[in-house]
Formats: C-alpha cells, sequence, structure tokens
C-alpha cells in the first residue's frame, strides 16, 4: 500500500483576520475617495469681496426706499454712461449734471464722478479700483440707489491695459442675487463689480487709421494731397508705425494700425472694412491721422478733431501737449474759443434727423453712442454690425496744413518730435503710464 501524507489542517484566527479585513476595506475606501471624484461634494455659494457666507449677506442685502430708475447703459471708450430712458440723442439726458456715487463695499470707499452731457464724461472707468460698487445717484441732494427695471445678462467690459493688467468690469442687476441663500432682493438693484485681470489675447487698447489708398468717397483709392514736397499717404503710414511703437514700447498699450502697408486699399465701411477691425479686437479709442489741406494757404497749424457727442478734454490734452512743448502753431479753423480744436458738427441723416456726425470716422467709429450703422443707406446697410456696439472714442489728428509751405517745412524738420509729443499726450490724456515695462 503506497503511503499517503497526512493533510494538515488550518485553521483560522478570526479574532486576526477579522480587523485585518477591516483595515483593508477602509483603506480602499479611502482610495477611492482620493482619486474618484464624489457626487455629492458640497457646492461653494456665492460670495463677495473675501467675505464669508454671512458677510456676503450682511453686504448684498439691503433694501432702499430711494430709488432711481436706470433703463439703459452704454460704453464709449472707457466711460460707462447711464440713462433713464432708452438713449437716444432726442431724449434728455435726465442723469447728465448729477452725482454717481460708488461705495465699494469691500473697504468701505467711496468714488463719487459728476457724469456730465457728453458720452466720454459719466463714469469713468480707468479711475476706479478693483472692488464690488453699490451704485447710487445724488438727485437734488438725496442720495438713491441705482435699480435696474428689468435683471441685467452677462455684459462684461475690459478697460484698457495699464501696467501689464486690464480691468473686468461688470454690471450685475438682479433679484437673485443671493439665490444660493434662498434669497430674493426687492429690486434689481445695481452693483459694479471691478477686477484686475490678465489682457485677453488678440484685444487691441487703440487702433490708428492713417489716411491714404481709401476708397470711402471714391471709387479710385485716395492718396490723399501730394504738395510742397509731401505725399500724405506715404507720410501718415510712417506716422502710424511710429506712434504705435511709442505708445507699445513707452507707455504700455497694446495698438493695431488698420492697414498692413501704405499701399494697401481700404474703407471704413463694411463687415471686412478699416473699422471692423478696431470693433472685432475690442478697441477704445480710434485716432484717425492725416494732414489738413485748404485754398488759402496762409491757414497753417496744429488741429484735432471730436464727435459732436463727446467732450473737448482728450482733444485739448493734444492740442496743449504739441503747441507747450514743441511751440507748435495751432489751427484757428473752426475752433471757436478752443485753438486747434474742432468739434464735429451734424448733418441730416437717411431718416430726415440732424443727429448725426458729419465726420464719419468719428461717427462710424464710436458705435452706438455716436449712432454708427445709421446714418446713411449705406452705412445702414454695411455698418449694420455697429450700431449696438460699444463705441471707440475717436480723434481725427491733422498735424499740419499740408498746403502751407511753413507747415511743410515743419513737418519735414520736426515729424518725429511731433509724432511722439502726440502719443506722449494722448497716453497722459488716458491716464496710461511709462512704468508697464
Amino acid at each position: 500500500m503506497a503511503y499517503v501524507p497526512r493533510q494538515r489542517r488550518y485553521k483560522v484566527r478570526w479574532k486576526v483576520v477579522a480587523p485585518l479585513l477591516v483595515l483593508i476595506a477602509l483603506i480602499v475606501y479611502l482610495l477611492i475617495g482620493m482619486f474618484l471624484p464624489s457626487n455629492h461634494q458640497e457646492v461653494k455659494k456665492f460670495t463677495v469681496c473675501g467675505l464669508n457666507e454671512e458677510q456676503t449677506i450682511k453686504a448684498l442685502h439691503k433694501t432702499s426706499k430711494e430709488t432711481i430708475s436706470v433703463s439703459d447703459y452704454l460704453y464709449y471708450g472707457e466711460s460707462l454712461d447711464l440713462y433713464e430712458k432708452k438713449y437716444s440723442p432726442e431724449n434728455k439726458d435726465t442723469l447728465s449734471g448729477k452725482t454717481v456715487e460708488l461705495k465699494n463695499i469691500c473697504d468701505g470707499k467711496t468714488i463719487s464722478m459728476t457724469m456730465e452731457n457728453t458720452v466720454d464724461q459719466k463714469i469713468l472707468l480707468d479711475e476706479i479700483p478693483e472692488g464690488y460698487y453699490e451704485v447710487s445717484i445724488i438727485d437734488n441732494l438725496v442720495k438713491k440707489r441705482v435699480i435696474f427695471q428689468q435683471p441685467l445678462k452677462e455684459n462684461a467690459f475690459y478697460t484698457a491695459q495699464r501696467k501689464g493688467k486690464v480691468n473686468k468690469v461688470s454690471l450685475i442687476a438682479d433679484t437673485q442675487l443671493l439665490k444660493d441663500y434662498q434669497i430674493t432682493l426687492d429690486k434689481n438693484y445695481l452693483f459694479l463689480q471691478v477686477t484686475s485681470q490678465t489682457p485677453r489675447k488678440g484685444d487691441i487698447d487703440v487702433l490708428i487709421d492713417p489716411f491714404g489708398m481709401n476708397t470711402d468717397l471714391t471709387w479710385l483709392p485716395d492718396e490723399g494731397s501730394k504738395v510742397n514736397g509731401l505725399n500724405e499717404n506715404d507720410e501718415m503710414y510712417k506716422a502710424a508705425v511710429l506712434m504705435k511703437k511709442e505708445l507699445e514700447e513707452k507707455y504700455g498699450l497694446r495698438v493695431a494700425i488698420t492697414k498692413a502697408s501704405k499701399d494697401e486699399k481700404g474703407k471704413a465701411y463694411g463687415s471686412d472694412g478699416r473699422l471692423a477691425k478696431g470693433y472685432k479686437q475690442h478697441a477704445k479709442y480710434y485716432l484717425f491721422l492725416r494732414f489738413s489741406n485748404y485754398a488759402n494757404d496762409t491757414i497753417r497749424g496744429f488741429e484735432v478733431a471730436h464727435s459732436y457727442y463727446s467732450s473737448k478734454t482728450l482733444a485739448r490734452n493734444l492740442t496743449y501737449g504739441v503747441h507747450k512743448n514743441l511751440k507748435m502753431p495751432l489751427s484757428p479753423m473752426y475752433t471757436g474759443s478752443d485753438a486747434g480744436i474742432v468739434t464735429g458738427l451734424l448733418a441730416e441723416g437717411a431718416d430726415g434727423k440732424t443727429i448725426y456726425d458729419t465726420n464719419l470716422y468719428l461717427r462710424e467709429s464710436g458705435g452706438r453712442a455716436t449712432l454708427a450703422g445709421k446714418y446713411s443707406e449705406t452705412s445702414q446697410e454695411q455698418n449694420a454690425d455697429f450700431v449696438n456696439a460699444n463705441g471707440m472714442q475717436g480723434l481725427e489728428i491733422d498735424f499740419v496744413y499740408i498746403s502751407n509751405k511753413e507747415d511743410a517745412a515743419l513737418w519735414k524738420k520736426q515729424k518725429n518730435a511731433i509724432i511722439k509729443e502726440t502719443a506722449r499726450a494722448f497716453a497722459e490724456g488716458i491716464n496710461a503710464d511709462n512704468t508697464t515695462r
């Protein structure tokens, strides 16, 4: 008989194994929790200014008996404009002359501004630090919270770049602001949120439009004036290139030119036109560069034109700079009491209303504020995309009278200095500085 060894039996010691199994199960559970997302994570509730939930509710859940209702707003350059009625030059601006008060609930500080009757002198966004602001208006010495008739949808706006950053501005007016806490506000109170951010790729601050090879008013490209040894088309493109370099390298602004070479043809109208480049890249400012030309060749001087709907402030900064620092003469043409400054005139449009800037460049670059896309049938057909757009604050800069021999000689001798001083005065006028690089 073969020998069969006796099988050894093992006895499970449950007192030892059971705790070990529990430990293994616990480890597996923890690993799953670490590497797999939980479907039961608590949703973070809305807060502002780094406040906790209780503080946020206390800061925002306020009622006000004294309110003023606003139904419309627009942006022009870096100005935020509020209106009681739908914006139109035919409606009286009832908020003009009143003081707007912005109270930062993050630190309790208050900013006050007087809203003028021009589209560039309302709430100046370049002067507002980061924060979350209650918006009030002083009406007949009574402080009234601003409310909107309807909740506002997403409306982010970005300011020009300063010190390598831009401010994102959002208007918030919604009774459901505190819905995370099951709280409904009694009115659509207006809040202004300002946050500093890295600039968005593709955006610009300034669009420079040098005169020349334009097909805006003629079938053939208009090369501009050619007199006293100067070619307007060539000179303005060179001026645009130098001004772009100055604004970018010295003042940290993002700049584009409407054409890639002096020979490039183009028009102001249309979704593929020169101005469309500024709209698509969210430019805040538009500078149209050219020479003046007049039959009376004794007239001379530096000249800046602005829209009928904007103030003289920025234009005055440029004329003051070149006159003070370069001793340039200022044009006496069409300027009233301010030498060198031309305020836009109004013309009758296709609708029979005399409410349109005669200068098509300042009109069509200003978006909704200057009634772009409405003046003529051509404007209505080709610039319909600009009708409700945020407007670029526009200036036409006429460096010299090319028809005047003294001015022509001055340009030939000092054009680099003139362009650089114009760039400096413009940058100063919009509160850009040279500490960005």
